[in-house]
């Protein structure tokens, strides 16, 4: 238990797998709750958006292991001093900066769904 405790405190990023895959295991029942004929796992409707949220978590938590990995300064940066540049914008460029982030995220978002249904 130790041991788990430590990976997950070195390696942070994985903190959101077990919840996601615990979320996905308590889909089920929500799943046969709406649609009583759907097979447990089948990328029907309702677990489209799902499949795509994990296949993000599992993406993200896999690009940040890659970028400290690679890109080790840049990691660190974004870690720790990009708080205080932020804070240091203007009020336009904080806005500008964050729906950026947050708009390619929800394209992103989209398209893995998107990737979900036409595979």
């Amino acid at each position: 238990m130790k041991s788990i405790k430590r990976f997950f405190k070195k390696y942070h990023e994985f903190m959101t797998l077990p919840v996601v895959f615990a979320v996905w295991l308590l889909s089920i029942g929500v799943l046969r709750w709406m649609d009583p004929t759907a097979a447990v796992f089948d990328a029907g409707i309702f677990q489209i958006p799902l499949f795509a949220i994990i296949q993000f978590v599992i993406y993200i938590s896999i690009a940040w292991i890659m970028l400290g990995i690679v890109f080790g300064n840049h990691r660190r940066y974004l870690q720790v001093k990009m708080k205080t540049d932020f804070e240091n914008l203007q009020p336009w460029q904080k806005l500008k900066l964050s729906y950026s982030i947050y708009f390619l995220l929800l394209g992103l978002l989209v398209y893995l769904a998107r990737t979900l249904v036409v595979a």
